[in-house]
């Protein structure tokens, strides 16, 4: 967690570790978020000419969040971050990327998705269609549910 309460991933520090993002996979990412999500009102690129990362904004939060946040970046060399957050800040995030002493594909668990310790992903596939589709089932359950508990439970979804 940062000074100012927010939470950072270490590849924001790094991006040699992440590489070049991928700007036809966010769009694609995008795209696949608003043909299965109904919840979306909007999800846009930061940057439509050299986009970093897809914001995906929902009209609703888990439990009681009275909205919530995706925050997608996607490199070219297929390495990921998945970032909710919400109304009430809680925050985790479903990652793959090289991470000392950490699976490639790792969960930052909620409340607040700090950098350590980290769970391994139960998304277990890689493709970008795939992956997206895993988090928007991971996403919906724990909105059926009402609580962040089980987000990571799922046996590798989709």
């Amino acid at each position: 967690m940062t000074d100012d309460g927010s939470t950072r991933d270490e590849t924001d520090h790094h991006p040699e570790v992440f590489g070049p993002i991928d700007a036809s996979a966010l769009r694609e990412i995008r795209d696949l978020f608003v043909d299965r999500e109904p919840l979306i009102e909007t999800a846009s690129l930061d940057d439509p000419l050299n986009p970093r990362t897809l914001s995906i904004e929902l009209a609703d939060g888990i439990g009681e969040a009275s909205t919530a946040r995706f925050d997608v970046r996607w490199s070219q060399s297929n390495k990921y971050a998945f970032h909710y957050t919400d109304a009430l800040d809680r925050n985790f995030r479903f990652d793959c990327h090289p991470k000392p002493d950490a699976p490639t594909r790792h969960f930052h668990p909620p409340p607040d998705a700090a950098s350590r310790p980290v769970e391994l992903s139960c998304i277990g596939v890689s493709e970008l269609s795939l992956v997206t589709r895993a988090i928007v089932q991971l996403w919906r359950n724990a909105y059926e549910c009402g609580s962040l508990e089980a987000v990571n439970d799922a046996e590798n979804p989709p």
